[in-house]
């Protein structure tokens, strides 16, 4: 169906024209040419001479860069996740699922539609962008490279604003999504190795201001922003790796969007798409800091000289390993409903058919990628510390299965009432020692969380505690064999009341 066909398109243009895009797009033409009389007047100013046009130049575009990223990448994020979070709350989701339209109709409806008044101020604020960069004789590929990467990220956080539109009850918990990709661990302070960098445009913009030019009198130090960005060694350009991940990561997310639109009451991600989602991250994330000890961990190379010890890499990149893996367990666990039914349907009544449609078994899968990536940072000094590689794929594992063995559970237990006793767990085996650690000043407390041990093993100092920490991961085992006991019986009942 063509995009001017498409009735959802058409509500959503009607609903943003009847509000009024022409003051909107007035605001951003009076900035565009406030910022444009700005860098008229500082150019005939005694600064001209000083830095020279292109870096006047380069100074005003940048405003108009990040206003327009604000604009239209922000500010379409939220309106989209409104304009779906409205209409789920209204019934109209429901009755536009129930049309003829096709589930990619219904998505590219939202997708393009409620954001029509950001894109109009996007385009009025890139047309004296380019007036800026041609009135100070800069390559034209700056003004091209930048508008594609705005663009790209612009769509790729509407796939998200999508998202946060069908998870989340009310159109603010989509904050969360944001708050997650914005704190993604210290991004400042190594923002060419983490990969939240280039699923913004942050990292690939700068990279095209340093390229369109340095003034005379500038220094040539490559600070880390400035840095060539590489993966497992290799250099690669940022800008197109930004839209290579943006790209791949789009797909996974239309694919699921599009099926949850068809079948509603399915899991958002299926099995084998959150195993590709989970090791595409990974794979990049990994790759970007690989060079720093280049398989030698934790032995820093000459390129790792510039992150000293006192800034833990690869154990923030645990951190953020633990929480996207929980998260994608909880979006591809499957409803015990929706698998008793299944049951009823396929005459199965083992717990072991179960179990291989149950997030029990892609948390293993999940595990064992994850190992196998920070194994890469061990290739060459495995000898040595194969302790530390070990406690830290123990500790993937526990956490993954003690999540979602607690999930289902729940689920089975309490019905409507497991997410709090969800949250009930989780804070019990995860942030209670660390609270008891800081009531009693001891901070062998703290090693009794779930989410510890990997981190105490990566911060190996030479006088670890090898016996504790692994009698630790022991004890963490027995919660999970505890846990793998009663989510038998519950489901072990459910079958039997099934039958």
């Amino acid at each position: 169906m063509k995009l001017f066909a498409n009735p959802i398109f058409i509500t959503q243009r009607r609903l943003v024209h009847r509000a009024g895009v022409l003051a909107a797009a007035f605001i951003a033409g009076l900035i565009g040419f406030c910022l444009l009389l700005g860098f008229a007047g500082t150019l005939h100013g005694p600064f001209a001479t000083q830095r020279g046009a292109g870096e006047i130049g380069k100074f005003y575009y940048g405003w108009i860069v990040g206003l327009e990223i604000l604009v239209l990448v922000l500010g379409g994020f939220s309106r989209i996740a409104r304009a779906l979070a409205d209409d789920r709350k209204a019934g109209l989701w429901d009755s536009n699922r129930l049309t003829p339209l096709r589930p990619a109709d219904i998505l590219i409806g939202y997708w393009l539609g409620p954001a029509l008044r950001e894109f109009y101020m996007a385009v009025v604020l890139a047309g004296f962008g380019l007036l800026i960069v041609v009135c100070a004789g800069l390559p034209l590929t700056l003004w091209l490279g930048t508008q594609l990467l705005i663009g790209s990220t612009a769509l790729f956080f509407g796939l998200l604003g999508i998202l946060a539109g069908m998870v989340f009850q009310r159109s603010q918990g989509g904050l969360f999504i944001l708050l997650s990709l914005f704190s993604f661990p210290f991004t400042a302070f190594a923002p060419g190795r983490m990969i939240s960098n280039f699923l913004l445009p942050t990292y690939g913009i700068i990279q095209l201001f340093q390229s369109a030019g340095r003034a005379p009198g500038q220094s040539a130090m490559t600070p880390e922003w400035l840095a060539p960005a590489q993966t497992f060694g290799f250099a690669v350009h940022p800008v197109l790796l930004s839209l290579a991940l943006q790209g791949l990561l789009g797909a996974f997310l239309w694919r699921a969007l599009a099926r949850k639109t068809a079948h509603p009451f399915e899991t958002l991600l299926l099995r084998g798409e959150a195993v590709g989602l989970f090791s595409l991250l990974l794979i990049v994330q990994q790759g970007l800091i690989w060079d720093i000890w280049q398989g030698k961990y934790p032995a820093l190379t000459l390129v790792g000289a510039r992150y000293p010890q006192e800034m833990p890499l690869l154990k923030m990149v645990h951190g953020a390993t633990l929480f996207l893996g929980l998260v994608l367990l909880g979006l591809a666990s499957p409803l015990p409903e929706r698998v008793r039914v299944e049951s009823l349907r396929l005459g199965f009544k083992t717990v072991g058919a179960v179990f291989s449609r149950s997030a029990v078994s892609l948390a293993l899968a999940l595990a064992v990628i994850a190992g196998g990536l920070f194994a890469t940072h061990f290739i060459f000094s495995l000898a040595d510390n194969w302790l530390i590689l070990l406690a830290v794929f123990l500790n993937l594992t526990t956490l993954f299965l003690t999540f979602a063995l607690l999930l289902e559970f729940c689920r089975l237990r309490h019905g409507r009432r497991a997410l709090g006793f969800i949250g009930l767990w989780l804070f019990a085996l995860c942030a209670l020692p660390f609270i008891l650690a800081a009531v009693f000043a001891n901070a062998g407390f703290a090693q009794l969380s779930l989410l510890a041990p990997g981190f105490y093993a990566l911060a190996d100092s030479g006088d670890t505690n090898w016996a504790l920490l692994y009698g630790t991961l022991l004890a963490h085992a027995g919660v999970v064999l505890l846990l793998y006991l009663n989510w038998h019986r519950q489901w072990q009942r459910l079958l039997t009341q099934t039958a």
